[in-house]
């Protein structure tokens, strides 16, 4: 009701009560007519029903029908009586007045001591038991036949009277026409006085609205005169006042209008010129912006080419022997012009995204693989500052996803490369877990964060960390250096990739970057094989970087591992020689040590003693090392450096736990052979186009270092011409040269491919504004890379482009590589050691004398290669006669000389072989086992020296 106007809420108020309460009084009076009118229906027949009844006794009693006859016709005479019906005592009808002689009772009951009436269409039937009485006349029926009949108790029959609905129902219409007349006089006469009411109120309001209305269209001599009370009179008064007033406004109103308008269009005219003169700069800016961009790209080309020449210039030197000082300046230059790279990187980066022009890729790739690359590559930095780097990637985290890998590594390098920039002590983690899964769209929510312990945020510089060119501190620039880009490059990137970054930190407490990604996950990836050959085997493991332990601790255990983690050499030591000494020793043992630990004696004796007095494999973990440096050189059976990656780790734990070689596991500890060499082709005929003469030099040179075959072209035109004399592989091809540029020259090229021969042509350029890729593609180019590239890189591309596998420089192969070559090494020994050697032993055995016991230890050890090659060669033989001799031979041999374990193993060999064992394998194993430890000890023991020390020790004694 707050929506309607005031006459209708008048009309509802007036009408709406009379309406309901001359309705409910009509329907009430009129019902209770009606039913008055039924009721005296109902009381008349009644009553002539029971007349009927008395005065039908003796009729019905004798049978006489015209008795009935006559008492029927004279009560037809009565008003709404239709028809009289006789029915004698067994209800079987005995005489019929008036119409519907024919029409049954129906299921009407019959009642021997009650009314019965019964409603019809247009009649109502009421039936009355006739009973006899006791006052009829005694001389009329003899003695018996009066005593048989007043005995009796069912009735003589009944008396049915017909009364008639035609006068009832004439009087029903009467009674509802003039109700229905009375209801309608009382609505009109009710909406009558409140259409009077309702015009007597709204008519003032409306005249004094239409007053408004007018004075709203600006006729301001408007007046209101309604005569309707002193309420109304009030308005009017008002009303005709303010009209007065804004008549009186309007007039100065119109003469500061005028003043206005005057200054507003000299306002007009000016903003006009301005507008003129915008426009113009408008159009400057965007042919600066043009010119900015074609600047950039050019400058991106000038920069990179150079720099091309300087980085790969310096790796090549650095591959030469040179004197310490003269490495060290080089190393300075490389790291210079990384630094200058990264900057120019960050500058193109940024203008791309302002330009709009970023595009991102969208292809399945493996999460793990990149943090680990990112990990690895910045290892050094963390290293060099005693930073413990770790990754912990947390298993319910999906591997293969769908989106761009390079711009992911690059937010993920920049956190990284920031949090070791900023801490001088501690640690820089990174931690990727799952927060949403999303099984109907294949889509998960990644959180990626970066926590380090450097020098922490305030909140004012938290608010301006990731704008474009800024710093925590503008102080700390020359400090750390950097172009401030960094983090708003990743910003972008992030917001571009559909997540959210953002960073947690206190001052002098350490920081936390992270960022969310939005992938889907790819169903094109495979599944990875099951890693599951090093299920139930044991590794003990000491490591002084707690966060670095923890994560390969749970690599280990998800690969089915058991780890004993112990915290000094001490209980490391011990362990091991318990769970010897219980026959369950461990199947390797790792020992992760820090920078300032990488010369340290102790570490180097329970290597040691580790791997020649307790024959346990080990692994020892380091930070990254500089060229130089090469700790406990031959001592542990592997090493490798942090952070580890999954495939070199896994694989280097089946290499010393089962000697296995393959890049994948089977299940149980089945050792696999090697696969059969790959049968060698001529390389890829290769040919480097670039019109600046270092590059083209620098290109070259690491091809040909490659091994591979590589001519150069210093222009489009050499280059068709070169092409024109036989096909090429593969082409390297510069874009931006005199004369005949790359588009040109690419173009003629593929004009020059028939018979089914592809040439690949790879785009070698430093534009890096936008949309390369696809334009080059476009442009008949196969691929593209950026300016500067490395050897590396090269071998890649060959890889890619050709499938020749080119081999790695022995200056570059890594640790599995170089390992690889050799025979795998002996799995740990798992049982109690005897003593590998005894000097003690040795000079007691010799009578004393020590020169002698050095001696014949001598001739042991060199008469045990061959004893080694001539058992083996025996075994696999099964001359057993002839290789019976051999080991007591030998075991004579051990019997002069202090070496416990060697004398046992030919012992025990020596009876198996006497007594045909079927042990006798596995006493030769612990005999070839023996001996290479001997051999083992000897190499990395000066033990001449030992004999020496204990022959002057003894001659001290004597004197």
């Amino acid at each position: 009701m707050r929506h309607w106007g005031i006459r209708k809420k008048v009309l509802v108020v007036t009408l709406v009560p009379t309406l309901l309460t001359t309705l409910l009084l009509g329907l009430f009076f009129t019902y209770s007519w009606v039913n008055n009118i039924e009721n005296l229906l109902r009381d008349r027949g009644e009553s002539l029903s029971r007349q009927l009844a008395a005065g039908s006794e003796y009729g019905l009693f004798t049978a006489n029908r015209s008795l009935l006859t006559n008492l029927s016709n004279a009560l037809l005479e009565e008003q709404d009586v239709r028809s009289i019906t006789f029915l004698d005592r067994d209800g079987e009808r005995l005489l019929h007045t008036g119409p519907g002689r024919s029409a049954p009772l129906g299921d009407i009951t019959l009642r021997p001591d009650s009314l019965v009436h019964a409603t019809r269409e247009d009649s109502t039937l009421f039936i009355t038991p006739v009973h006899l009485q006791e006052l009829m006349v005694d001389s009329m029926f003899d003695p018996g036949a009066r005593e048989t009949a007043a005995d009796l108790e069912a009735p003589l029959g009944w008396a049915a009277i017909e009364m008639s609905h035609v006068r009832t129902e004439k009087e029903t219409y009467k009674a509802l026409l003039i109700s229905l007349l009375l209801i309608l006089a009382g609505v009109l006469l009710s909406m009558a006085i409140s259409m009077r009411l309702s015009k007597a109120f709204t008519d003032p309001i409306f005249q004094l609205n239409g007053a408004v209305a007018r004075l709203k269209e600006g006729k301001l001599d408007t007046r209101v005169y309604t005569g309707a009370g002193p309420e109304f009179e009030q308005l009017e008064s008002g009303l005709n006042e303010m009209a007065s007033e804004l008549s009186q406004a309007q007039a100065e109103m119109q003469q500061n209008i005028d003043q206005a308008t005057g200054d507003l269009r000299q306002t007009l005219e000016t903003i006009e010129i301005q507008n003129i003169e915008l426009d113009l700069a408008r159009k400057e800016a965007l042919d600066a912006s043009r010119i900015k961009s074609e600047f950039l790209a050019n400058m991106s080309h000038e920069i990179r080419t150079p720099l091309n020449g300087i980085i790969g210039f310096t790796e090549l030197l650095l591959k030469s022997p040179m004197p310490r000082q003269q490495r060290d300046h080089l190393n300075t230059i490389r790291k210079s012009s990384e630094i200058l790279l990264t900057i120019i990187n960050d500058i193109l980066d940024f203008s791309k995204i302002e330009a709009g022009k970023l595009i991102l890729d969208r292809i399945p790739f493996q999460l793990r693989d990149i943090i680990e690359e990112v990990m690895v590559m910045l290892a050094p930095e963390a290293h060099s500052k005693s930073l413990d780097l770790v990754a912990l990637v947390y298993e319910d985290v999906p591997d293969n996803i769908m989106g761009d890998p390079l711009r992911v590594k690059q937010v993920i390098t920049n956190l990284i490369n920031n949090a070791i920039k900023f801490t001088q002590t501690g640690e820089v983690v990174l931690r990727a877990s799952l927060e949403e899964e999303d099984p109907d769209n294949h889509r998960v929510t990644l959180r990626l964060s970066v926590t380090d312990t450097g020098v922490g945020l305030s909140r004012a510089q938290q608010h301006a960390l990731f704008n474009a060119f800024s710093q925590a501190d503008p102080s700390t620039a020359r400090q750390y250096g950097g172009t401030g880009l960094g983090l708003a490059i990743s910003k972008r990137l992030v917001e571009e990739m559909g997540g959210a970054i953002g960073l947690d930190s206190e001052l002098g407490k350490g920081s936390t970057f992270w960022f969310t990604l939005n992938p889907e996950l790819s169903t094109l990836a495979k599944d990875p094989a099951p890693r599951d050959a090093l299920k139930g085997e044991r590794v003990i493991y000491l490591e002084h970087q707690a966060t670095t332990g923890l994560a390969i601790e749970h690599l280990l255990r998800a690969w089915g591992v058991t780890v004993d983690r112990v915290d000094t050499p001490t209980a490391l030591l011990e362990q091991v020689e318990d769970a010897q000494q219980n026959n369950r020793g461990y199947a390797l043992a790792m020992v992760g040590i820090t920078r300032h630990l990488l010369r340290s004696n102790q570490y180097r004796g329970l290597l040691h003693s580790l791997e020649v007095d307790h024959d346990c494999r080990t692994m020892l973990l380091t930070p990254t090392l500089d060229t130089q440096d090469t700790p406990f050189s031959g001592i542990a059976s592997s090493h490798l450096t942090k952070p580890v990656r999954r495939d070199t780790f896994y694989h280097e734990l089946l290499l010393l736990i089962h000697g296995i070689y393959s890049q994948e596991s089977t299940t149980g500890n089945k050792a696999m052979s090697l696969p059969a060499p790959e049968k060698k082709h001529p390389g890829p005929r290769i040919m480097a186009v670039d019109d600046n003469a270092a590059n083209l030099k620098l290109v070259v040179t690491l091809l040909r270092e490659l091994g591979l075959q590589a001519w150069g072209a210093a222009n489009g035109f050499e280059a068709l011409n070169l092409a024109r004399e036989a096909p090429f592989d593969l082409v390297l091809m510069d874009l931006q040269m005199p004369g005949m540029d790359g588009v040109e020259a690419t173009a003629r090229i593929r004009e020059l491919d028939q018979d089914g021969h592809h040439t690949c042509i790879i785009a070698l350029t430093a534009h890096a504004m936008a949309d390369e890729q696809a334009k080059l593609r476009k442009q008949g180019f196969d691929g593209y890379m950026p300016k500067p590239i490395s050897s590396r890189q090269l071998r890649e591309l060959v890889r890619e482009h050709t499938g020749y596998e080119v081999a790695a420089s022995p200056g570059h192969q890594s640790i599995t590589e170089v390992r690889d070559t050799r025979n795998p090494p002996r799995p740990s020994s798992r049982h109690r050691q005897h003593g590998c050697v005894s000097i003690e032993e040795s000079i007691r055995l010799a009578a004393g004398k020590a020169d002698l016991a050095e001696e014949l230890f001598s001739m042991l050890l060199e008469q045990l290669h061959d004893d080694q090659r001539q058992v083996e060669q025996l075994w696999e033989n099964d001359e057993l006669d002839n290789l019976l001799e051999c080991v007591h031979k030998l075991h004579g041999a051990t019997r002069y000389c202090g070496v416990p374990e060697l004398r046992e193993a030919t012992h025990q060999f020596e009876t198996a072989l006497k007594c045909q064992s079927q042990a006798m394998a596995e006493h030769k194993e612990h005999l070839i086992a023996a001996i290479e430890r001997l051999r083992a000890w000897s190499d990395q023991t000066d033990w001449q020296a030992m004999f020496r020390a204990e022959q002057q020790q003894s001659e001290t004694s004597q004197n």
